[in-house]
């Protein structure tokens, strides 16, 4: 398979890094994500991940790398686990079988999916449906009916009901 092919570059750490930078800084210059500088230089290495470089900016004096800002910035797991989990989630395998193929807990990867699902719709939020969309066993809030204007509770206009149990304070009450 042409897909797996491909995948199989991604598990050493080296290849998987110098395709992250090249795919975030495509055609433009290296700059701070968080102040936008195009002062940069290199930092040296992170001992924990291997492959991630560091680069220092000079103007707003903070460390960053390629992962920065992105869905991997904070991860704890190795980058197979993630580009195995895009995969196996672009095939249609449910959360437990990704949790079953990694060796990671059911409840970590559908975290990992719905962390994926979205980011890639974050991509889409400007694109408009065109022509006749059907839906089926849709929820579709269609307006604030209900809130209060200015956010927060709604005034009801009356005192509430005491409905909690009278006890005395503790836990559970």
């Amino acid at each position: 398979m042409p897909g797996l092919s491909s995948l199989y570059q991604f598990f050493n750490p080296d290849t998987c890094h110098a395709s992250i930078h090249m795919l975030r800084w495509k055609d433009r210059p290296l700059q701070c994500p968080r102040c936008h500088s195009h002062h940069v230089g290199p930092w040296g290495t992170y001992p924990y991940r291997p492959g991630v470089k560091r680069y220092w900016c000079k103007d707003c004096r903070r460390t960053f790398n390629d992962l920065t800002h992105t869905l991997l910035a904070q991860s704890k797991r190795s980058f197979p686990h993630w580009i195995l989990a895009t995969f196996l989630l672009c095939l249609s395998c449910s959360s437990r079988r990704i949790a079953r193929e990694l060796g990671v807990h059911p409840c970590t990867s559908y975290r990992w999916g719905w962390w994926l699902r979205h980011a890639a719709l974050s991509y889409e939020t400007e694109r408009q449906l065109e022509g006749t969309v059907e839906a089926d066993d849709l929820y579709h809030t269609a307006g604030n009916k209900g809130q209060a204007k200015q956010g927060g509770k709604k005034s009801l206009g009356r005192r509430a009901r005491g409905r909690r149990k009278k006890r005395e304070p503790g836990r559970g009450h």
